[in-house]
């Protein structure tokens, strides 16, 4: 239900219910998250989430099916540029995560009037960011390719769409924030809602862009990033006016409201958890270097491989996100039981989720191969990396739960040491080692990823088990 401002002023005034609390208590309704049924509360944020999650993928193949139209190095320029925006990302990341441990933290201890600070200055924050990434494209997006091996023609043409993309990427960065704002008060329905109509004007935009449309200059790749940043300004100005005319539980304060403390408070919880990304990219694309010393096939196999694998692990990405809002929320409602509560249900079901998918791949490994490259060229590469990694993604999965949860408390620090470890000593050493010293070639690499899954989970499950999260001040 939506919650108009004047009722929001006179809950905060009060002692009483939180937004919309008081009504919802006279139609027999509690916050779930805090009060109710864990599960149905997780849930509650998880499945919009998750949705959202889906939408988010569809956008994505939309850009990539009509680009395909332009061809080969068109393609390649957009999917090098994307790899770029993955890498760039991790600054943002880590400004989402912090943003939802205040503002799920205060909604659950009923303070809600720091909420709205809190996302202000998480706003300012981003168009900062923002301003920085898009002078990036604005100056070295073709030498950022070209850096990357991309060939003339290629770079050429990916830093038209990097380029258009980076010059509006507080479309996205902005409403990123916003979105997670709304889920950490457990409305993950209205980002949702707006993705979905995102979706539908991106798939209207794109052709008539690309290929000049209905009266419309054709801007081929350029056209799928404007496509893309117009869907999402579209999108942010929804989210902008849901706040606005007070249509959420988040109260705005009287503007400017820049505050250095908070500003600060944010950052300190951002960084950890960016740099817990860059390594992640990082790590991805060490690995990726390595398997190109085994030829084009590995090179095929692995990125069929890793893009199922990215597309298995993404749903679970929503039970994660709501195990930060129940995490988060329960803490500030000084629950710490039903935090730990949450976080079990998550691990069981991420947990199962994963172990189905482990036996999938297993056993349709050869077809999911020959699906993507008919001519069975990486099918061998690519069951020995499926045989042999997706034994790890139960591990994989506990480990994202886990991780999410301790950055929900704020307790940022702690997974990215984890990360590190796991990843840049354990991860890539073995990646290097392995093939040689046990004499398997590239299936050494495939079970250094295996391992470096495990080594994570169980270095996040110690430091979870610690319980240092549980007393995190923020």
């Amino acid at each position: 239900m939506r919650f108009r401002r004047a009722k929001l002023a006179s809950a905060i005034s009060s002692k009483g219910d939180a937004p919309g609390r008081g009504e919802d208590r006279k139609e027999g309704r509690i916050n779930e998250i805090t009060e109710g049924s864990i599960l149905r509360g997780l849930l509650a944020v998880s499945l919009p989430v998750m949705a959202g999650n889906m939408l988010q993928s569809v956008l994505e193949i939309v850009d990539l099916y009509f680009v395909g139209r332009l061809g080969a190095q068109a393609i390649a320029g957009v999917a090098m540029s994307g790899t770029v925006i993955m890498v760039l990302m991790t600054l943002i990341i880590g400004l989402v995560t912090a943003t939802t441990a205040h503002i799920s933290r205060h909604y659950g201890a009923k303070e809600y009037e720091p909420m709205g600070s809190v996302l202000v200055n998480s706003l300012y924050l981003g168009l900062l960011i923002s301003a920085i990434l898009s002078i990036i494209g604005l100056f070295f997006s073709e030498d950022i390719l070209l850096l990357m091996g991309a060939e003339s023609k290629v770079a050429t043409l990916g830093s038209q769409y990097l380029y258009t993309l980076l010059l509006g990427v507080f479309t996205m960065v902005e409403l990123w924030i916003i979105s997670a704002s709304f889920q950490s008060t457990g409305d993950a329905t209205t980002p949702m809602l707006i993705m979905l109509l995102m979706n539908m004007v991106n798939i209207v935009l794109d052709p008539a862009l690309i290929f000049g449309l209905g009266g419309l200059p054709a801007l081929g790749v350029a056209g799928a990033a404007l496509a893309t940043v117009l869907s999402r300004g579209l999108g942010l100005s929804i989210a902008l006016a849901i706040l606005l005319q007070g249509g959420s539980r988040l109260v705005l304060p009287k503007l400017p409201d820049l505050r250095i403390d908070l500003a600060a408070r944010l950052l300190r919880l951002a960084i950890p958890n960016s740099v817990q990304s860059g390594i992640r990219s990082l790590s991805f694309l060490a690995v990726m270097t390595i398997v190109a010393a085994y030829g084009t096939e590995a090179i095929s196999a692995f990125g069929i491989a890793a893009r199922m694998e990215m597309v298995a692990l993404m749903p679970g990405f929503g039970i994660a996100t709501g195990t930060a809002v129940v995490v988060g929320q329960n803490l500030g409602a000084r629950s710490p039981h039903r935090a730990e509560e949450g976080v079990k249900i998550s691990l069981i079901l991420y947990g199962a989720m994963m172990a189905m998918t482990s036996l999938i791949f297993y056993n349709l490994g050869g077809k999911i191969m020959e699906l993507f490259d008919p001519s069975g060229s990486s099918t061998a590469i690519g069951v020995g990396y499926f045989h042999i990694v997706s034994l790890g993604y139960v591990f994989i999965a506990m480990a994202i739960v886990l991780s999410f949860a301790m950055n929900g408390a704020g307790d940022t620090k702690k997974p990215m040491y984890a990360t590190l470890v796991s990843m840049a000593l354990i991860l890539i050493p073995l990646a290097l080692i392995l093939p040689g010293l046990l004499g398997i070639g590239i299936r050494g690499v495939w079970l250094a990823s295996a391992i470096g899954m495990i080594s994570q989970c169980l270095m996040m499950a110690y430091l979870y088990r610690k319980g240092g999260w549980k007393r995190v001040r923020i």
